[in-house]
């Protein structure tokens, strides 16, 4: 308890110094975009607890994932419904404050556990520019996120949100746009604060997008979740929960989706996003398929 303590503490101090020093220079609630600035801006859509933008944006976004369990998990197969919201403010044309997960997840299991649902932790944090360049539209961010054990979601006698010491995220992520293209990438640490609780993981996510008319932007995306210190707290072999939720389990794996899908501008700054992700590995993880759902409504 005190070690999480002390973290939320150094973090309240940290986003509380980054936001005195934005009001110290030119406030900007635009961000990277703007007139002058990124022309281009079409967010990634999988994975979207874990795949950061690398532009420093003032939006909401609402998200609808639906997960289809697969029959190879110990339940048999189910379904997982999450339905959540995002929020990132500009605070300069550089930095951001960023509350990437949060929501509510519905649980629905064929065998052995039983159905449930709950909260899932809130996940907050800073995101910088390292690079930015909107005259070659190529920019370069890093980022850090705190989630604190703040959810309620479990099945059984298995805490799936909200027990444990939270985790950290380091991220780097870029973006770069040519023409009707765009590309990014982003890479990241999910560090558990208690590796006896919860599991660590790197993951990293790629996405290709092209105006094939206007305001119509058909991607591709691939993720990957590789653990990379396993949990001691449950069983269940080469499961864990992919970015939905956290076994704990001994026994990890790495687990690569691909998805397609489309975002179609609806407004100056509203953005609709629809894909289809599936796992590519013969591990699934939880993921036999699973339906993206996001509207960006971006400032």
């Amino acid at each position: 308890m005190r070690k999480m303590s002390l973290v939320q503490l150094i973090l309240v101090f940290l986003i509380a110094g980054f936001a005195s020093h934005a009001t110290a220079f030119d406030f900007d609630p635009k961000g990277s975009l703007g007139e002058g600035k990124f022309k281009r801006y079409v967010p990634p859509l999988a994975q979207p607890y874990f795949n950061e933008t690398p532009y420093i944006t003032t939006e909401a976004r609402l998200v609808y994932l639906y997960n289809e369990i697969p029959k190879g998990f110990v339940t048999g197969g189910g379904s997982i419904n999450i339905f959540a919201a995002q929020i990132r403010v500009a605070l300069t044309e550089r930095l951001g404050l960023i509350a990437s997960k949060d929501g509510y997840t519905v649980l629905h299991f064929d065998n052995v556990l039983p159905d449930s649902d709950g909260f899932e932790n809130i996940a907050f944090g800073l995101k910088y520019a390292l690079f930015s360049s909107p005259e070659t539209e190529s920019i370069v961010s890093f980022g850090i996120r705190y989630e604190p054990p703040s959810g309620s979601l479990s099945t059984g006698a298995i805490n799936l949100q909200g027990k444990g010491d939270g985790f950290l995220d380091y991220f780097l992520t870029g973006a770069h746009a040519h023409e009707k293209w765009g590309f990014q990438a982003s890479m990241g640490i999910q560090q558990a604060l208690d590796s006896d609780f919860n599991s660590s993981f790197f993951h990293w996510h790629t996405h290709i997008d092209y105006e094939l008319c206007k305001n119509f932007f058909p991607l591709i995306e691939v993720n990957g979740l590789t653990s990379v210190n396993d949990g001691n707290r449950t069983g269940i072999a080469n499961f864990e929960g992919n970015d939905a939720v956290n076994f704990g389990s001994t026994a990890s794996s790495h687990v690569v989706s691909g998805t397609v899908g489309f975002r179609y501008r609806l407004a100056d700054h509203v953005m609709l996003g629809v894909g289809y992700e599936t796992a590519l590995t013969e591990q699934k993880d939880l993921l036999e398929y699973r339906t993206n759902l996001d509207l960006v409504l971006h400032f």
